[in-house]
């Protein structure tokens, strides 16, 4: 078990997180640059010092500003930190580098069927300066995972390679995390790359834990507008004025809906969700679908259609399914009922 309950003092704001990820867990730390991620990491690993900090690996004390104090040197923390520069020493072949770590086989069946996983295997003798970008990523995770450490971190290492092999890596991952039962943490910008990897997301942002929990339900019921806004959503249209019909009811009175891109159906669902109508600004390819922009009242609002939707300044009929709904204060709100119409 990896426990750190972490303050650290950073110019603009201060990093304040208390995690716990179990044996075999996946834990994907989400949010915009400059959130303090990288801070956290950092701390858990040793490279920076905690204003206050109690972190604790599998039993061990590793850092404790309260008496008795402890603050063990990076070196024998058996934490196992990956960044996006591989960080590869340049005068070791790749089977060096590999068996660099103090407890690697540096010679015997593990090494030659990991760098067979990885696809390295006929690099062994290979120096770094003639190995591709892709390769020397590969290199690198399998000279973490040959350390044997008892966790590992993971701080935007696949930056800058292609989507399939970021998937290799991925998958590569999370299955030796399950097999060797170690406590796992990753650092992403990408809300598709932590969700791909984890089993529970939490997402930050200047410093704090907005929420964590299961990477769908995180996604699905954001806690607050903040959270909606940081993991896609990207309009936020009140709740209908229904003033021609009568006063609007106090539950929905400052209520609004986040609308996420891809939980849009074309036409109206009425019991499936919210139903938007408004006027075509914009259409454009994205990937095998559609993407349109719509003005809805005083809102624009992202869409994307498995087909082609209507040209531009024509009105369209969309569904947002079963959106989450935020009062005045952005918290998360109970939802009107359905039905609900916007912009009819």
């Amino acid at each position: 078990m990896l426990k750190a309950d972490v303050e650290v003092d950073r110019r603009e704001f201060t990093v304040r997180a208390d995690l716990e990820v179990r044996p075999g867990e996946r834990l994907a730390l989400f949010g915009p640059s400059g959130a303090g991620k990288t801070t956290l990491l950092e701390a858990i690993a040793g490279l920076v010092r905690p204003r206050r900090a109690l972190i604790t690996l599998a039993g061990r004390v590793l850092t404790a500003t309260e008496p008795p104090r402890a603050a063990v040197p990076p070196w024998r923390r058996r934490v196992g930190l990956l960044r996006q520069d591989p960080g590869l020493f340049p005068h070791l072949s790749v089977r060096a580098n590999l068996g660099y770590g103090p407890a690697a086989d540096r010679s015997g069946a593990e090494l030659s069927q990991l760098a067979g996983v990885l696809g390295i295997g006929d690099l062994l003798a290979a120096m770094p300066a003639r190995l591709s970008g892709g390769q020397a990523h590969r290199v690198a995770l399998g000279r973490l995972l040959l350390a044997h450490c008892d966790a590992l971190l993971l701080d935007e290492p696949y930056a800058g390679l292609d989507a399939s092999l970021r998937r290799v890596l991925t998958t590569l991952v999370r299955e030796l995390v399950t097999a060797r039962q170690v406590p796992s943490v990753l650092v992403a910008h990408e809300l598709a790359e932590a969700q791909a990897f984890a089993d529970r997301l939490a997402v930050l942002d200047r410093g704090e834990i907005l929420q964590a929990g299961a990477p769908d339900e995180v996604v699905r019921r954001p806690a607050t507008r903040r959270v909606a806004e940081l993991v896609g959503y990207r309009g936020f249209v009140p709740a209908a004025d229904r003033s021609a019909r009568g006063s609007r009811s106090g539950a929905a009175a400052g209520l609004v809906a986040g609308i996420h891109p891809d939980r849009i159906e074309a036409g109206a669902r009425p019991r499936r969700g919210l139903v938007l109508t408004g006027a075509v600004l914009a259409v454009r390819p994205a990937g095998a679908g559609w993407e349109a922009e719509l003005q809805v009242a005083d809102e624009t609002v992202t869409c994307r259609l498995a087909e082609r939707p209507t040209p531009a300044g024509r009105e369209l009929v969309v569904t947002a399914l079963d959106p989450p709904w935020f009062g005045p204060d952005g918290t998360a709100a109970v939802r009107p009922p359905q039905g609900e119409q916007v912009g009819a």
